[in-house]
């Protein structure tokens, strides 16, 4: 059975093709431009096919944008990324980097992790890791801006059916996905048939962390929560929230972002 994303990379804009990635730029500079407008430099995690990269990398400070980084623990997720990039003529540096590992480059003003990548590292001391990777990759008065799907998200939607199917230049797809609430694990499995006819599953698990145990990790690992937002809104989560944007700056700095 092939790593997550290692055969859905070459169509994963396809299949996701719903998610609003300039919107969600929109949000997370709205979040910079609140907690640290001097933000030069951003080391992103978890990039994907590099969306949220093209769109977020033209908000820094002119006449370039921001110093841009941007890392993925899948190498066929980063060789797509790297045609995004290219096609979008943005600066961006690009390298493979699993969860946890030391984020290579100077310290950055902004450190971000979107869309769910949190919630793959499926045990709080794996999360802890990840967020000692991230305080490291901090400069002294950065922040990080980090997302969460929370139980009320899995939750509410269960009703809403997960499955579904489609075509890609790359493959047709079946996905189906299953949440078990008592361990607050989400599975999806992803049936794949590329153009020669074989077939290929991919699974991939996330686990549903309440606020307070993400909370808790990222002060495990030297992080003050600055703020948490509700979904895409300026306004504070709560226990209903769905989807959790986290601010973060490094515990140890004098210069926190109020």
């Amino acid at each position: 059975m092939p790593d997550p994303y290692s055969a859905l990379a070459a169509g994963y804009d396809a299949v996701m093709a719903h998610v609003d990635y300039p919107m969600w730029a929109a949000t997370v500079q709205g979040i910079v431009r609140r907690h640290h407008p001097q933000a030069r430099s951003v080391a992103e995690l978890g990039c994907g096919t590099g969306a949220l990269a093209v769109a977020l990398q033209p908000y820094g400070p002119p006449p370039s944008g921001y110093d841009y980084r941007a890392f993925d623990g899948s190498p066929a997720m980063v060789e797509q990324a790297r045609e995004t990039v290219r096609r979008a003529g943005r600066p961006v540096a690009l390298g493979v980097l699993a969860f946890g590992e030391t984020v290579p480059g100077p310290p950055a003003d902004l450190v971000v992790l979107v869309y769910d990548g949190l919630n793959y590292l499926l045990d709080l001391d794996a999360v802890t890791a990840l967020f000692e990777s991230v305080r490291d990759a901090l400069a002294p008065d950065g922040i990080a801006v980090v997302d969460q799907s929370t139980p009320a998200n899995s939750v509410n939607h269960a009703a809403d059916g997960f499955d579904d199917a489609g075509e890609t230049d790359a493959f047709s797809y079946l996905r189906t996905s299953r949440y078990d609430a008592g361990a607050r694990l989400h599975t999806t499995e992803f049936e794949l048939t590329l153009p020669d006819g074989r077939r290929l599953r991919e699974t991939h698990v996330q686990r549903a962390y309440t606020m307070d145990e993400v909370e808790a990790a990222a002060a495990a690992a030297g992080l003050a929560a600055v703020a948490a937002y509700d979904e895409f809104e300026d306004v504070p989560a709560d226990d209903a929230t769905e989807r959790v944007h986290w601010v973060f700056a490094r515990a140890d700095s004098e210069a926190r972002p109020a």
